[in-house]
């Protein structure tokens, strides 16, 4: 079978930020997530920008669980200021919204929800991209995919492999300005990619190697980030390791974890990490007897015990979420599953029609789906 594998050009560790003022960019527009907006990281980039005296926009003008109509006051800015370079600096949601951003300045001809993996876009006749994330989870630094919602709260996905960065900047001081809690929330989505990544059926040497070395330091790092947050060290394991398994999850695809959350997430308004955590195990269970000798290459990391059994290895997780404070189920997270009840037939829909789902080593019936939604949702 052949493949691709797409990357980025990755710099990491303290001091990554620095590399910004060797890209010779004339006019940059600076997408910096709210939330950290007045911190020193986000100064320190700005100053790096300007270092070679080009102009620098900058806007805060995106949200967690972003539209694509959320992106149209960025958009008339940047179309305004005509950017080289767009520089996006903080979470998952940040990262796609400016993706969402360069999609549309540079072709404004193109109707987003339209995209395929196959269009030729061009995005670099009229600017390049990079991403600098501020949470280790998401992975979008590295990755061809740009999540939205639309207005009924069902996902859309954005996918071409012209959407990949120009540069990936990794420096661990961002995401330790970040609550333990944010920490772990992203954490969980980066474990989770790395394990989909690994079990998933488009899966290649390449992505197996960056999958399985992440996922062996997410699962023992993962709890120590709650126990000493101020580790920079510590972070930046962290950091490198999400975007490792960004990358593995990228080319590889995810499985029916992130299938299912983003056909659940704008429903529940839980944190993506926090609810694939919650999915991850029944997941894990009802994938093992078509990924067992996958599984069963984390013996080293989980004990060889653990990768016996399909109930062992979900179990394995069940209490990694217990150390980190994730609840069982949806309902012991406080989400009113009676009523996501009401739109099972649109998640179903949005579940099969994921490109997650197609790539999940084993693909459930609708009667397995349903099984596993009860499971859930506790």
């Amino acid at each position: 079978m052949m493949g691709f594998f797409t990357a980025p050009r990755v710099c990491l560790g303290p001091g990554s930020i620095e590399q910004l003022s060797a890209l010779g960019a004339r006019r940059t527009l600076l997408v910096v997530d709210p939330a950290v907006a007045e911190q020193d990281g986000h100064r320190r980039i700005r100053e790096e920008l300007l270092k070679e005296e080009g102009e620098v926009e900058v806007t805060t003008r995106v949200r967690i669980g972003p539209t694509l109509d959320s992106l149209n006051d960025a958009v008339a800015r940047a179309t305004a200021f005509g950017p080289d370079w767009i520089v996006a600096v903080g979470g998952g949601s940040t990262l796609d919204s400016a993706k969402g951003i360069w999609l549309r300045y540079a072709r404004p001809d193109l109707d987003p929800v339209q995209l395929t993996p196959l269009s030729e876009l061009r995005l670099r006749d009229r600017s390049r991209f990079v991403g600098i994330p501020t949470t280790s989870g998401s992975g979008s630094e590295v990755s061809w995919t740009a999540q939205f919602w639309n207005a009924h709260q069902r996902p859309v996905e954005l996918a071409s492999r012209e959407l990949v960065p120009d540069w990936a900047l990794l420096d661990p001081s961002l995401p330790a300005t970040m609550p333990p809690r944010v920490a772990v929330d992203s954490g969980l989505d980066a474990l989770a990619h790395g394990l989909e990544a690994l079990a998933s059926s488009w899966a290649t040497p390449l992505s197996d190697g960056l999958a399985r070395d992440a996922v062996t330091i997410l699962a023992v790092r993962l709890p120590e980030v709650l126990e000493h947050p101020d580790d920079l060290e510590l972070r930046g394991r962290v950091h490198a390791a999400a975007t490792m398994t960004g990358m593995a999850a990228s080319n590889a695809q995810t499985g029916l974890a992130h299938a299912m959350a983003h056909a659940l997430g704008g429903r529940t308004g839980l944190p993506h990490g926090r609810l694939v955590g919650i999915l991850l195990p029944y997941i894990l269970e009802f994938n093992f007897p078509a990924a067992r000798d996958v599984y069963a290459s984390l013996a080293p990391t989980v004990g060889p015990a653990t990768v016996q059994r399909a109930s062992t290895f979900a179990d394995w997780f069940r209490r990694l979420n217990e150390r980190l404070g994730v609840p069982p189920t949806l309902a012991a997270a406080g989400v009113d599953v009676g009523a996501l009840r009401g739109s099972m037939a649109e998640w179903t829909s949005d579940v099969r029609g994921s490109t997650s789902f197609g790539a999940n080593p084993r693909l459930p019936s609708a009667e397995e789906l349903t099984t596993l939604w009860e499971r859930v949702a506790g």
